[in-house]
């Protein structure tokens, strides 16, 4: 985090070495076919990629803590995060290619009648290991926490990175080789015999030209982007107004057990061949999520304190929004599994987890980087009267002796206009969407499609 960068004295400009950690999972989608193509027969098709990859997951996790110190530079030398950088993305990229294979063996090992509870352990799976990942290792990593349930307070907190970084290596070699010897995988039948290398890629071309296709990403991503001003910059605002961010961290926690019950209540529900309708009701409830947002976020810039009663409040609000983004994010990954070709098992999922991921994220970066510019700000008291807008160049307003007065907040202007969307997309698109549900199944394949 930026936090843990300036408390070892590293330069800010070494987090952009880390942007690239995130790029396999964006890029998976390249060698998902390779994943679904080669495989030993004797081990399974799904098994031969599993079980070598977490064995070098757990081997990298045991492995980097070695060089932690030397990349932080607290062993006294100069640091060298890139090193790190590029190892925490070739473990990414271990992460990324196991992901393929687990897409693919849920869509043969689970029934066609339960296959939709692969996005619930999906979710389930994922809040979890957020849990214990970040929101555990940041308590654990503490001292004040960790005095908490000593005789004897020390400065230290009840782990490290390297230590924490081990127990989970050595828990991943232990549970993959609990899978290699007592999970047996099915073998592939001729309905699940991929059609080649090469064929693959093609029929991935294919995939995206299908009619339904095109409108079911199309649908999914415009909704996505109508709600990425809030996902993105609500956090960012907080801090902003004054919250700290030892509180925004406490309030996320306290949504864990939430974020983990409601992917089983919603499967319930979402768990036949309608998945999208539970997706569409879900958007009336992130638009009202979306406004008791921005009016707390507006009350947030009134005050300078804040009571009890405001904290509650913003946690009943999370409460609605993450209860709507929960019943989409399921229902859409019901609908992927659903409609997913097991002729190219974990390729399908993968090409339609993609191009929704990059539905989500990159019209976040476009809010991250659109706010400043339409926000409507002001100059005030400035010697010089040419002194422009001055909330992106608010250095020259000051140097003028002026102060720059936020006249209309970019945020709210974003996120009206995504709630406008939102409302255009529900009255608008939503039915093209649910009368995807109807088409049969075989004209999402490339061997039936149109």
């Amino acid at each position: 985090s930026a936090q843990s960068s300036g408390s070892s004295g590293i330069n800010a400009e070494y987090g952009a070495a880390f942007s690239i950690v995130q790029y396999p999972f964006s890029m998976k989608l390249l060698w998902a076919p390779l994943v679904d193509c080669f495989y030993s027969e004797r081990l399974g098709r799904r098994k031969s990629w599993l079980v070598p990859l977490q064995y070098c997951i757990g081997g990298v996790m045991l492995y980097i803590p070695s060089v932690i110190e030397e990349a932080l530079g607290t062993d006294g030398g100069g640091a060298n995060v890139k090193v790190l950088a590029l190892w925490f993305t070739f473990l990414t990229f271990l992460a990324a290619t196991q992901d393929i294979a687990v897409d693919g063996w849920a869509l043969s090992m689970l029934s066609k009648r339960n296959v939709g509870w692969a996005s619930t352990c999906n979710s389930v799976g994922q809040t979890i290991g957020y849990f214990f990942g970040y929101l555990g290792f940041l308590a654990l990593d503490s001292p004040m926490f960790c005095n908490l349930f000593r005789a004897q307070e020390s400065d230290t907190g009840c782990v490290t990175m390297e230590s924490f970084l081990r127990l989970w290596g050595v828990v991943f070699i232990v549970t993959t080789s609990l899978v290699a010897v007592f999970v047996r995988e099915k073998k592939t039948t001729e309905e699940e015999e991929d059609e080649g290398f090469v064929q693959t890629y093609l029929n991935m071309v294919k995939i995206v030209r299908l009619r339904n296709v095109i409108t079911y990403m199309g649908g999914v991503c415009i909704i996505k982007t109508c709600f990425s001003p809030v996902d993105s910059l609500t956090g960012l605002k907080l801090l902003e107004a004054g919250i700290s961010k030892d509180m925004l961290v406490t309030l996320s926690a306290l949504l864990i057990p939430l974020q983990i019950v409601l992917p089983l209540v919603v499967t319930k529900y979402t768990n036949n061949q309608f998945p999208l309708n539970t997706f569409a009701s879900a958007v009336y409830i992130r638009i009202t999520g979306v406004t008791l947002i921005a009016m707390l976020v507006y009350y947030a810039f009134t005050t300078t304190t804040y009571s009890p009663l405001f904290y509650l409040t913003g946690l009943f609000i999370q409460i609605i929004y993450s209860t709507g983004a929960s019943m989409m994010f399921v229902s859409v990954m019901m609908q992927n599994a659903r409609i997913s070709d097991v002729k190219m098992g974990g390729t399908y999922v993968t090409l339609l987890n993609t191009i929704i991921n990059l539905g989500g994220s990159l019209p976040q970066t476009a809010s991250l980087f659109l706010v400043d510019r339409v926000t409507l700000s002001s100059c005030v008291g400035s010697t010089t009267p040419t002194v422009p807008s001055c909330y992106m160049d608010k250095d020259s307003c000051v140097a003028a002796g002026g102060t720059c007065v936020t006249n209309v907040d970019g945020y709210f202007v974003l996120a009206a206009l995504g709630t406008i969307g939102a409302l255009l997309w529900k009255w608008g698109m939503s039915k093209k969407m649910l009368q995807l549900q109807n088409k049969p199944i075989q004209s999402w394949h490339v061997s039936g499609g149109k």
